[in-house]
């Protein structure tokens, strides 16, 4: 296999390009063509082991539509006696890695999905096309170069993220910082300090990781605590210059100094829920905008943004797409027997799915329910050329909060209403509660010490909020009048009593901080400090 590094270091641009990025000048027959023969692929792989003949039976899939009649739509519990164990009994003869993710309270502690040797690689190759596609400004432009330094900020194998870093590895001659061996072995905190401790030697050219660790890094620097651990040590010459250089550009700006003034990255890559609230303040403190991705473990990697930062287009070649119309999602969450309609990637219309896939190349999962609603914003994007759908990640189908099926609330748009209320907030949980036989949204927030307005005039501040980003909320409040919210402070310091008490407890890396949207009771009577 011929990796980026080698195409990089001859020079050939134009097939780099075309190797990693090509996807986006299919035309939706094409990919449909791409889909279809990597699914009779996948078939003839799976048809002769256990897990194989436990889906497809006696009879053996032929095209998409008996696959589709066949195969039922599948969750993980469809899957536990046959990976759980992370045995290769019941699958294909081959090689296997093993990721993990959090799995169901009570059920299992986590969830093992098998990555074949191509499912692996395929993590990769992604990557690099995310580097370039976030690094370009046109079409075709390749802006990386042998020892780009990475800072490595995802989580350690087992986990998806660390294959990745590991896949990226080796297909790019770049330096992550921490090296990736040492980097493992530190907890996030200390990797990510280390990490910018020695970006200040080397550099900092790529970001791959979660969008609040820059943001928050960036808004550090503003308040004039960067938060790094320097140290005499750190005093080199390449260190000197470039401290010095950062704070001469933000004494000619005439403010604090900033991220943008030390580093200047050519690529930042982010993915989940936070993207859309720190994307702003990451340009405005990197001087680069982040590039969206989509991923989850049981998938790998999914989709991503073209070079303009808009909508994303998914891989061909990773997976095999199905998409759940809202109202057939609907229909199955009220009636679990119910069999919902799929649509494939050409027949898709704008609006809201729930998301279905496939693995190839030997992967395990098939119909796969991995419990994301995700937007179909537009059929094509023409400021790209780009000839195929269009999406948005909307949100996890468990998290949506759904008032008297009128309001519909997400946890992008509740963060979004907190942000904008500009109240200064430690974090924040919010979930669906029933009062006086009425459903209401019920926000708890711990705010920050410096905070010292009254709950009063704070739940005020985001109602006003929610009301702009929720049109259809804001028609509810005036037929039904102003009970269907509720905002409660939480004792100072509740979140970080909650995530230690996690730690001390062993909890998985995914359960430590209580979640977002819809935590249980006992969720929330630790955050008040009632038990």
């Amino acid at each position: 296999m011929t990796t980026a590094a080698e195409l990089i270091r001859a020079g050939n641009k134009e097939k780099i390009w075309n190797k990693y990025c090509g996807f986006l000048d299919l035309d939706i027959e094409a990919y449909m063509q791409i889909q279809e023969r990597l699914l009779l692929e996948q078939i003839n792989i799976l048809k002769d082991s256990n897990l194989g003949r436990h889906f497809f039976g006696k009879k053996i899939p032929k095209d998409i539509s008996q696959f589709m009649e066949i195969v039922p739509l599948t969750t993980y519990d469809d899957y536990v006696e046959f990976l759980i164990d992370k045995s290769k009994k019941d699958l294909p003869p081959g090689n296997y890695i093993w990721a993990r993710t959090s799995g169901r309270s009570g059920k299992y502690t986590c969830k093992w999905i098998p990555y074949t040797d191509r499912i692996y690689e395929k993590l990769g190759e992604v990557v690099v096309g995310a580097i370039l596609l976030s690094s370009c400004r046109y079409k075709g432009e390749v802006l990386i170069e042998p020892g780009d330094v990475a800072l490595l900020a995802t989580a350690p194998i087992p986990y998806t993220s660390g294959y990745i870093s590991r896949a990226t590895d080796d297909q790019l001659d770049i330096r992550f910082v921490p090296p990736l061996d040492e980097g493992e072995k530190m907890g996030f905190l200390d990797r990510i300090t280390a990490g910018f401790s020695l970006a200040m030697d080397y550099g900092l050219d790529i970001f791959f990781g979660l969008a609040s660790v820059l943001g928050k890094m960036g808004e550090r620097f503003e308040s004039g605590n960067s938060g790094g651990n320097f140290s005499w040590k750190m005093l080199k010459p390449r260190v000197i210059l470039r401290l010095m250089r950062g704070f001469l550009i933000s004494k000619m700006a005439k403010r604090n100094l900033l991220p943008r003034d030390i580093w200047k990255l050519k690529s930042i890559m982010t993915g989940g829920m936070d993207t859309d609230i720190y994307r702003k303040r990451i340009e405005y403190y990197w001087g680069r905008m982040p590039l969206e991705g989509y991923a989850c473990t049981e998938g790998g990697m999914l989709g991503m943004q073209a070079w303009n930062f808009k909508g994303m287009t998914f891989f061909p070649d990773c997976n095999f797409y199905e998409f759940i119309p809202f109202e057939e999602h609907l229909k199955l969450k009220d009636d679990p027997s119910y069999l919902p309609k799929t649509l494939l990637m050409n027949e898709l219309t704008p609006g809201l799915y729930e998301f279905v896939f496939t693995n190839f190349y030997g992967g395990a999962l098939m119909r796969y329910r991995v419990g994301d609603l995700i937007e179909v914003v537009s059929l094509s994007d023409s400021e790209t050329g780009i000839k195929l759908p269009q999406f948005r990640f909307y949100s996890r189908a468990d998290d949506l909060i759904d008032l008297g099926s009128m309001a519909r609330f997400t946890e992008t748009s509740i963060w979004k209403a907190i942000e904008d209320s500009k109240v200064k907030y430690e974090d924040w949980t919010a979930r669906k509660e029933n009062t006086d036989g009425s459903s209401i949204l019920h926000i708890y927030l711990e705010l920050k010490n410096e905070e010292d307005r009254t709950e009063k005039i704070i739940e005020g501040l985001i109602l006003e909020q929610m009301i702009k980003v929720h049109s259809d909320f804001a028609d509810m409040q005036e037929i039904f009048g102003d009970g269907q919210f509720r905002l409660t402070l939480l004792p100072k310091g509740a979140f970080g009593r909650y995530i230690e008490a996690q730690k001390q407890a062993g909890a998985d890396l995914a359960h430590i901080k209580p979640p977002h949207m819809q935590p249980k009771d006992k969720v929330i009577s630790r955050l008040l400090n009632e038990d």
